[in-house]
């Protein structure tokens, strides 16, 4: 998987995911999280845009980084969602706890 980030505002950025996001991926993209989050950039958009898969850990480490962003008063957003990704996070039930939006664009409007 690759991991690009693109700072916002002081304590803003995108995280770009590309790749499955699986057991082999999530310890790399719950690093990164723990990482900006250590680093006080508590709102974090994390787009998925080009991530086909997402399996149970590759959504404990996504569960892990909105948990330690809500402890700091921050937030994590998603974006971009691919249709397996929606099925996923609908039958967990995670949609109800993550903040979603189709594209890029709107997410930074809800991150404000």
């Amino acid at each position: 998987m690759d991991i690009f980030q693109q700072p916002l505002e002081a304590n803003s950025v995108v995280l770009c995911l590309k790749g499955r996001l699986d057991a082999t991926s999530s310890i790399d993209v719950k690093t990164a999280l723990q990482k900006l989050i250590a680093e006080n950039q508590t709102k974090i958009i994390i787009d998925l845009q080009d991530v086909p898969f997402i399996d149970s850990s590759g959504l404990a480490a996504l569960v892990s980084g909105l948990r330690l962003a809500r402890e700091k008063s921050g937030n994590v957003i998603l974006c971009g969602l691919q249709s397996q990704a929606q099925v996923v996070f609908r039958l967990t039930m995670l949609d109800r706890i993550f903040s979603t939006h189709p594209t890029l664009a709107e997410a930074k409007q809800g991150l404000s």
